[in-house]
């Protein structure tokens, strides 16, 4: 994994279209999550693989299900690359 200076990072973009879309009360707790992350990422980006895990973990009791279907689930409903470049990637620059 590259290394990012994740303090340099400016969540206003991304928020900005967070609060677009999903907008309302899902786009704030997807806001709330980023910055959860984004704390992660700062201590060391190292960690984040650990975060994934551990969440999706917590997901998988959650949703009484295992990590592999919490996973599953997420790809079926994630965007596709070409979306991810061109809509999403330039949020986080």
């Amino acid at each position: 994994m590259g290394t990012y200076e994740w303090d340099d990072f400016d969540l206003e973009k991304l928020a900005a279209e967070l609060r677009a879309d999903p907008g309302g009360a899902e786009g704030e707790r997807m806001i709330w999550a980023f910055e959860e992350a984004l704390r992660i990422a700062r201590a060391g980006d190292d960690l984040l693989p650990h975060f994934l895990a551990a969440t999706t973990c917590l997901l998988a009791r959650a949703e009484e299900s295992t990590p592999r279907t919490v996973l599953e689930s997420f790809f079926r409903r994630s965007a596709s690359d070409e979306s991810w470049r061109e809509r999403y990637l330039p949020l986080f620059q």
